[in-house]
């Protein structure tokens, strides 16, 4: 039976790890992986000035209005407005540069055509009184994410048919690289922008524009199936899937979703600093209490574990679990592709979204604020109060972690008896060479 089992999993990999491979190694998903984990990082250093802004304890706001004045609130707010304000205008620069790193074109020229691109498709806006146009800053933030991965993508594309077509102009070999690149760009550079302006002018005709329109055709649809429970869940559930054979399961799924749930992490931002309730639950965040899932599996080791195998591998997976680094475990129980464990790793991340979804919607729980965009590693207990502005987050996962322990306790026990009795047969049989090689002495 382990055996057919075993050669059913070996199987599956042989199948999808080639699927996966060329999905993980794909050009344009590489590319929009680097764009988004380029752009993350100013997520987390916008939040930690927001965090201090919008500590959920009124006292301490008090104390610091008290100390700095009234305003001292929205200075820290300059930090979100240059980052996390124009977040679609960042994305639009990472993905184009990491484009043209893996096509091998000019990087800076190519990159700097992208954001003119972006800009030249971006509704403006006129105000009453004033003679001219404004490019307003929602209009550039993570909202328009889509639009950005479009343009990042396509630019770099139309910049490198026209270059490897020789649309360019060609300077002697003698002068210098720094003065001939930008001129060698001008071609290509103008056949991009010109494309880009000739969808602004023909969707100007119709009285609409291109974000309206990536938005209304491409994010509406992900949005509903990125933030819906749903959709959630089953793209949870193929990413558990992934990992449980052996393959790199956030890597995969996470290069589509993440654009999505970071478009509503945004959104609940704006809604949160203009002093709204937030309107999603799904958000970039939710991880940290969607995410709760094989920290089951080392509480329980470091409860019912008798085996010396299974609790040492308990406490070296603990420590770095604390700061949700879940490799000990997955490799050193093992997690993956064993088959004792398939159903607990399936169906105990699905279990914390649906009990965290159904707390928040009914009210126990707050939405997360998209306030405070924590890093992955941020503890449990810390990222729940952090990012809801509320202890209830601290205590839901709390929760999660006694459900989903309890959850993994029953399969644990089997693993861990199966160890222990192969431990105790390696004792008897291990007695039993020394007694038999001092007999022979």
């Amino acid at each position: 039976m382990t055996e057919q089992k075993s050669s059913f999993s070996e199987k599956f990999q042989d199948f999808l790890g080639p699927i996966a491979s060329k999905i993980s190694s794909n050009l344009y998903i590489m590319a929009l992986r680097d764009g988004m984990m380029a752009y993350m990082p100013f997520t987390f250093i916008a939040s930690i000035f927001l965090i201090i802004a919008h500590f959920p304890i009124q006292a301490y706001l008090d104390f610091m209005t008290g100390i700095f004045g009234d305003y001292w609130r929205a200075r820290l707010g300059f930090v979100a407005q240059s980052t996390l304000d124009i977040g679609g205008l960042l994305v639009v620069v990472a993905i184009a540069y990491s484009m043209a790193e893996h096509f091998k074109v000019n990087k800076l020229q190519s990159t700097i055509t992208a954001v003119v691109a972006f800009l030249i498709l971006t509704p403006q806006a006129m105000f009453e009184g004033y003679a001219g146009r404004f490019i307003q800053l929602f209009r550039i933030s993570a909202q328009a994410m889509f639009l950005a991965i479009i343009v990042g993508i396509f630019t770099v594309l139309i910049y490198k048919k026209a270059s490897d077509k020789g649309f360019t102009i060609k300077l002697p070999a003698s002068v210098p690289p720094a003065v001939s690149a930008p001129f060698e760009s001008i071609i290509p550079s103008l056949i991009a922008i010109t494309f880009f302006w000739m969808i602004r002018v023909g969707l100007d005709m119709f009285g609409t524009d291109m974000l309206t329109l990536v938005t209304g055709i491409i994010g509406r649809p992900l949005t509903l199936l990125g933030g819906s429970l749903a959709g959630t869940l089953v793209i949870v559930f193929v990413e558990q899937l992934l990992w449980f054979f052996g393959l790199h399961g956030g890597n995969i799924v996470g290069s589509v979703i993440n654009p999505i749930r970071q478009i509503m992490e945004d959104e609940n931002r704006l809604y949160s600093y203009a002093g709204y309730a937030p309107p999603n639950i799904i958000t970039a965040t939710f991880n940290v209490f969607g995410g709760i899932g094989i920290v089951g599996s080392v509480i329980a080791i470091l409860i019912v574990a008798k085996s010396r195998q299974y609790k040492e591998v308990g406490k070296i997976a603990m420590g770095p679990y604390i700061f949700n680094i879940g490799e000990p475990a997955l490799f050193g129980i093992p997690l993956m592709m064993n088959v004792i464990y398939v159903i607990p790793f399936l169906l105990s991340r699905l279990v914390a979204i649906v009990i965290t979804y159904v707390v928040m919607t009914i009210g126990l729980v707050p939405f997360p604020t998209g306030l405070a965009q924590v890093p992955w590693t941020t503890p449990p207990v810390i990222s729940g109060f952090l990012v809801t502005g509320s202890i209830t987050g601290s205590i839901l996962q709390i929760v999660l972690l006694i459900i989903i322990t309890l959850l993994w306790i029953p399969f644990i026990k089997i693993g861990d008896k199966q160890i222990l009795e192969q431990e105790q047969q390696f004792e008897l049989e291990k007695a039993a060479a020394t007694s038999e090689a001092e007999a022979s002495a």
